[in-house]
């Protein structure tokens, strides 16, 4: 039975998606061959012959190949590095970019690279209007830029908290007009409104921790109780008394503004700043209201065509598959007679200008941002380029420091000729390479004098992310057998270098309680160090509902699945199956641009047939790839994805692996995870030893129920060319697009 969920997900909080293949170094496990050995042993010598004869074979046809692939690979790389069209000029910074997606707003394709642009933008990071931000340590700190002094704060007897905010006068958006609390309460009220997610598509469910979110984000409400303006530049926001203790809590503080009049001509704010109000006066004409009725019908024909995605299940179906269609059936219905509702009904003022608002934020300002906070203003994007020029209302960021560089242009390039493109000089930036071939031909460059170097550690790591609620990924036995089935270690050394180390957890290398209690979790024996090891592999696999042959009945047999191994690897056909007949078949989706989607596609694939698994592995874009994981069908094709993981200053797994997170991707319901997120997120700011006792308890149990492979986590190295000057500080937390204040060009 497929469902449709779109608009149900909500981006993370603690995390950005980029495509996997970034970081990891060689830690000193040692790969078990016990498989391999003990299948020549159970083999006849004529058939081991045959069977090593028609492997050497196989290889040898493998590395031609491999040789002629990468022979072509190397000649389109040359090809394209000849025909590139530098762009670099005296005024020019040209930052060299892996695959982003065009959204310059987050709510609907969020990577670590379109982040970046934002970021030049002041849309996201320090650069911009947001009231709390992360200096180059990762530290919260209130943004002195913007606010007159600190922020009050005021603990209620509800439990809740209110901070109080005091805004800079004269500060000016790029085109001119003065940022007011408006600005910030018009954030919160309008992608925090309960018809945004629904009407866009976004993920972005606004204001998770305000209080009364839950009765405006339902509907419930048409105020938000968390804001209040005060004066056009003080407005308050008060934290619901549920999300505290939080161990971040001037995170929950970090207001964003968002160019209320970009948007919109006759919104308003109410005077006390809980509610979105059309301006006195205003009323909508005949046009208005009829493109109002008209985007009402297409949101009606919009429900309708995705509720015929919805397969009715046949008489014979499970009661739970029956009661999820009544389930889907009736709210669906109950969307269209909300939406008819309105198509009959005299037109509201106030909801036509929120829905156009909505609307314009959707077709107009995510892909091109007329209205900026940032050191730089949004010019164009086209031919994979964003060019990007000074913003002159900018004055400057927390540091006292202001943009010089004219122009930005952020470009994509083939990640198989960056290195080149800024040895030549023809691109100035390149950041965060994690393969290490790559690194080490920049420290040549380096040496040669052509670029200059920095580096620092990952807070992040590469992973294989699972659904954990379908297919037949929803078993942890399964998850834990797939991890058992991959030499990590070769994964490091591969693609990494000596520049990563293997991980099994949720850390990266870079994190604060990593550094502190690292040492600690991986040498507590209840903390699994997955190890490639068929025989445990096997032995997980005994104990999921795959342990029978097709028939469903009779018993897989380790001893067979060898014998058809070693006389047919390629045509291996013995399989496990479920007591119905199912077989077990993982699907995976990579990135075609990640080389460790080509590394997990020499390993898993082989491996897994000799426990019984069908292992398939797809490459494709980046973006087709968010598509499948983030709004998976009931009956998902792929349920494995190659990603890597990014966190920002917040350690806040509660997104990802609560079962009510907004972030929760993988579809983890667990009561133990539920558990021990709430305790991890709720330790009070000062208790720093009993915050790193709960992350120890999490790791562990995120080892153990695997929702994701942590494969590597690396040093990352970022290149630029001599030209650029105040650059020589590099941290996970302030790369070029977030000290940009303080870099020139010579």
């Amino acid at each position: 039975m497929k469902k449709v969920f779109s608009s149900l997900m909500a981006l993370g909080l603690a995390t950005t998606l980029t495509a996997c293949g970034g970081s990891t170094d060689s830690a000193t496990t040692s790969t078990d061959s016990t498989e391999e050995n003990k299948a020549e042993e159970t083999t006849d010598e004529k058939v081991d012959e045959n069977a090593d004869d028609k492997a050497e074979e196989e290889n040898k046809e493998d590395d031609k190949a491999a040789d002629n692939a990468e022979g072509e690979e190397d000649a389109e790389s040359q090809a394209e590095l000849e025909n590139f069209e530098a762009q670099t000029s005296d005024d020019t910074l040209v930052i060299g970019s892996a695959e982003f997606s065009g959204d310059f707003f987050e709510g609907w394709q969020n990577s670590a690279y379109d982040a970046a642009i934002r970021k030049l933008l002041g849309i996201e990071g320090s650069n911009g209007f947001k009231t709390m931000i992360v200096d180059e340590n990762g530290e919260w700190l209130a943004n002195s830029a913007v606010l007159e002094g600190e922020p009050e704060t005021t603990d209620n007897e509800d439990g809740s908290k209110t901070y109080t905010f005091k805004i800079k006068p004269g500060l000016k958006w790029s085109d001119g007009e003065e940022l007011t609390s408006d600005d910030y309460i018009f954030y919160s009220l309008l992608f925090t409104h309960p018809e945004f997610m629904p009407l866009t598509g976004s993920v972005n469910p606004g204001d998770l921790f305000g209080k009364g979110n839950e009765a405006y984000h339902s509907g419930e409400s048409d105020t938000f109780e968390a804001v209040e303006k005060i004066d056009d530049h003080t407005f308050s926001y008060t934290i619901d008394a549920e999300q505290l203790p939080y161990y971040y809590e001037k995170y929950l503080a970090a207001r964003s503004a968002f160019p209320m009049h970009a948007v919109t001509e006759n919104l308003a704010i109410s005077e006390d700043g809980k509610k979105l109000v059309a301006k006195d006066g205003y009323q909508p004409s005949e046009e208005e209201v009829q493109k109002y009725k008209d985007s009402v019908q297409e949101q009606i024909d919009r429900a309708n065509e995705e509720f015929k995605e919805v397969e009715e299940p046949a008489a014979d179906a499970s009661d739970n598959e029956k009661a999820s269609y009544e389930e889907a059936k009736k709210a669906n219905d109950e969307k269209i007679a909300d939406l008819q509702e309105k198509l009959d009904g005299d037109v509201d003022p106030t909801e036509q200008l929120i829905e156009q608002a909505m609307l314009n934020v959707y077709n107009e300002y995510r892909t091109a941002p007329s209205v900026v906070a940032g050191p730089y203003k949004f010019d164009e994007y086209n031919n994979n380029m964003v060019k990007l020029s000074l913003n002159q209302e900018y004055q400057g960021n927390f540091k006292g420091e202001k943009a010089t560089i004219p122009n930005i242009i952020v470009q994509y390039v083939n990640r198989n000729i960056a290195v080149d493109l800024l040895e030549n000089g023809d691109i100035d930036v390149w950041q965060q390479e994690a393969e290490g071939g790559k690194i080490d031909k920049m420290k040549a460059a380096e040496e040669a004098g052509k670029i200059k170097l920095n580096s620092f550690e990952r807070n992040g790591y590469g992973s294989l992310n699972f659904l954990t609620d379908r297919g037949t990924t929803q078993y942890k036995e399964v998850r834990q057998a797939i991890a058992h089935l991959m030499d990590r270690n070769t994964f490091v050394q591969s693609f990494a270098g000596g520049y990563g180390v293997v991980t099994n957890g949720a850390y990266g290398l870079s994190q604060w309680m990593y550094q502190d209690r690292g040492a600690d979790l991986e040498g507590n024996p209840e903390f699994t160090n997955y190890q490639l090891n068929i025989d445990t592999a096997n032995e997980l696999l005994d104990n999921s509902p795959y342990k029978f042959e097709a028939d469903g009945t009779t018993p897989w047999d380790r001893a067979k699945a060898e014998e058809a191994f070693n006389a047919d690897a390629e045509g291996f056909d013995y399989y496990r199956y479920d007591e119905n007949g199912e077989k077990l078949v993982v699907n995976q989706y990579g990135s075609e641009e990640s080389p460790i989607t080509g590394l997990m596609n020499s390993q898993l694939p082989v491996n897994a047939k000799q426990a019984g698994m069908e292992y398939n592995i797809t490459a494709g874009s980046f973006p087709t790839l968010q598509e499948y994981y983030v709004f998976p069908e009931e009956d998902a094709e792929y349920t494995a994805f190659s990603m890597a993981q990014q966190f920002d200053e917040v350690y806040d797994p509660w997104g990802q692996y609560h079962s009510e997170g907004n972030d929760n991707k993988s579809r983890t319901n667990d009561p133990k995870a539920d558990e021990l997120t709430v305790k991890l997120r709720q330790t009070p700011p000062e208790e720093r030893e009993q915050y790193l006792d709960n992350w120890e308890e999490f790791q562990l149990w995120y080892n153990d129920y695997l929702p994701q492979i942590p494969l590597y986590s690396n040093l990352f190295h970022t290149g630029y060319t001599p030209r650029v000057e105040g650059f020589e500080l590099n941290t996970p937390s302030w790369g070029i697009e977030d000290q940009i204040n303080g870099v020139s060009l010579k």
